[in-house]
């Protein structure tokens, strides 16, 4: 059986807090935070994915669902990130932050192949501190698969990073 992995483009819409949701709703609200790292906080049904934008409509994100890992793209992102996210349903969708819940800017993505259980998110982050980047492009992209539990870890640690972490200390 050959690997799977399947790579969606989609765009939300961001009212406020930089902030797209990636959301795994069982019908229980988000819950307390699980892990944390550099730009994902992880909850019981979500992940909070930190992006360049204070707000705008339209923001694409890429993101690739597979059956295994695969692979980050060093070249292509200056901050890459990875942390454990826990799926109730296999079933994920993006959403970006709203003032008021609205199931139609929901961006349903593909199920997860491997369904309900322990998944690994890879995200990667194209950013600038200096300047307010356009829309257009690849800026944010999020990998997706099944994996062992696995400490949070930066792979990359750009401006941004460096950034938070100078504010943390």
């Amino acid at each position: 059986m050959s690997p799977y992995a399947e790579t969606v483009r989609v765009e939300v819409d961001v009212e406020d807090c930089s902030t797209v949701l990636l959301a795994d709703w069982d019908g229980d609200d988000a819950g307390d935070v699980v892990w944390s790292v550099a730009l994902v906080t992880v909850r019981k049904a979500m992940a909070e994915l930190s992006i360049v934008y204070q707000h705008g409509d339209g923001i694409p994100f890429t993101v690739t669902i597979a059956d295994h890992d695969p692979g980050a793209d060093l070249d292509g992102y200056e901050e890459i990130v990875e942390i454990d996210f826990l799926s109730a349903t296999g079933e994920i969708s993006l959403i970006g932050w709203c003032m008021d819940w609205d199931d139609t800017a929901m961006r349903r993505l593909p199920p997860l192949p491997a369904g309900p259980g322990l998944h690994r998110l890879r995200y990667h982050v194209c950013s600038t501190l200096e300047k307010r980047p356009d829309f257009a492009g690849n800026h944010h992209y999020l990998q997706i698969w099944p994996a062992q539990p696995s400490p949070p870890v930066v792979v990359k640690q750009g401006e941004w990073i460096a950034h938070l972490n100078d504010a943390a200390t």
